[in-house]
């Protein structure tokens, strides 16, 4: 909370809309900050509380419970950024386990579980791109997943299909479950647009296909974007982080992204991304006054940020492995460990990097929407500013 005067949550039109619909369930969820123990334990409770939510919407009223406890940790408690984006984070870990789990059930119902010609069970990966794979999620963020199966085989059950109809028929079960808008909102917005070939593309790829993909297909801007995947469901069991076979996905991303030399020919389809960036910012502010101070896009703004250290990383990470890191704050550091930025100059971005994060946090709290902009209203301006501790 701000030392100038005091400033609450409650300016808050989304922390305002949770609180009057959802009053009977916010006793549910425990003082201080959710982990993932405490956000399964809400969705099970939310299930057996009077009247008997559907997993679907025990997933969404959850979100909602753990937002607003957010909002007052980060506004009136002076919550880190790093604290808030691990508990989104967690909160995207634990709904996609659970309706994974939901989902395969259904399948396996009908279908049998998929094997391998040779009898095997086959794993599937939900894997987290962007800022959910850094576990560096922003409040009101959509989440970037890639769906990948080991191996093709067939279920084994009364109606047989293909291990990519079974799997495809889960990513359709996921979206539904995660993604569709109901009464109670959505869980999060789902783009699949980072899969190989993108939006033309299967949703679901095997693991052969995507090695064929990264080594005829795959293009510079990919490597950005699979730096920070990881696998962020299943929690635990085949296909978990802590699988074995998850180390074969693993094997198959780490030469992708990071030569094992020098990699000066990067440069130029790294320049045309940079342009390309500020050339979408551009147009989207373009007769749009409202959108010129955009905290994520603008020049100078969150996205640059990024930049400047994914740029480091894909450019010299096979030649230092120790800066191969998802999350930004921490590769700044190890970078400017490893003498390849300035300690001054790297302080700074981080700074600079934190800030901006808070206030994507405050401009996000206050109708729970997917944008960057600052508002055109003095007063949430104004509560914006005192939030941070700014005169306004």
């Amino acid at each position: 909370m701000s030392e100038l005067f005091p400033v609450f949550a409650e300016h808050s039109r989304y922390v305002q809309r949770v609180r009057r619909r959802y009053a009977a369930e916010l006793p549910l969820l425990g003082a201080g900050l959710p982990d993932r123990g405490v956000i399964a334990a809400l969705v099970e409770t939310l299930r057996a509380h009077p009247p008997g939510r559907s997993l679907a919407s025990a997933l969404r009223v959850a979100r909602h419970l753990v937002l607003e406890r957010l909002a007052v940790l980060d506004i009136e408690q002076g919550a880190s950024v790093a604290d808030v984006t691990l508990v989104m984070t967690h909160l995207a870990e634990v709904t996609l386990d659970l309706a994974l789990t939901d989902a395969r059930a259904e399948l396996d119902a009908i279908h049998g579980a998929p094997r391998s010609a040779e009898g095997n069970d086959i794993a599937f990966w939900v894997i987290g791109m962007g800022k959910l794979g850094a576990r560096e999620l922003n409040v009101s963020s959509d989440i970037d997943l890639i769906y990948v199966y080991e191996d093709d085989g067939e279920t084994h059950g009364a109606r047989p299909i293909s291990a990519h109809e079974y799997f495809s028929h889960v990513a359709r079960r996921l979206y539904t479950l995660i993604g569709d808008v109901t009464d109670d909102g959505q869980v999060f917005r789902v783009d699949l647009a980072l899969r190989p070939n993108g939006k033309s593309g299967p949703p679901v790829v095997s693991l052969g296909m995507l090695e064929e993909y990264f080594l005829v297909q795959g293009r510079e801007w990919e490597r950005f974007a699979w730096l920070k995947s990881r696998v962020v469901a299943p929690l635990t069991g085949l296909g978990a982080p802590a699988d074995p076979r998850t180390l074969a996905l693993r094997d198959l991303v780490t030469p992708f992204v990071y030569r094992r030399y020098l990699d000066y020919g990067v440069f130029e389809g790294l320049r045309q991304l940079h342009g390309k960036i500020r050339s979408e910012a551009k147009a989207r502010a373009a007769g749009r006054p409202e959108r010129a101070n955009d905290v994520k896009l603008s020049r100078g703004g969150i996205r640059e940020i990024e930049f400047i250290v994914q740029l480091l990383q894909v450019v010299r990470g096979g030649q230092f492995p120790e800066i191969r890191t998802r999350s930004t704050v921490k590769a700044l550091a190890c970078v400017a460990e490893r003498g390849l930025m300035k300690p001054e100059t790297a302080a700074k971005l981080v700074d600079a990097y934190v800030f901006l994060r808070r206030v994507e946090h405050r401009i996000q709290f206050l109708d729970d929407q997917q944008t960057h902009c600052l508002p055109q209203a003095d007063a949430d301006l104004a509560w914006i500013a005192g939030s941070l501790g700014l005169k306004c």
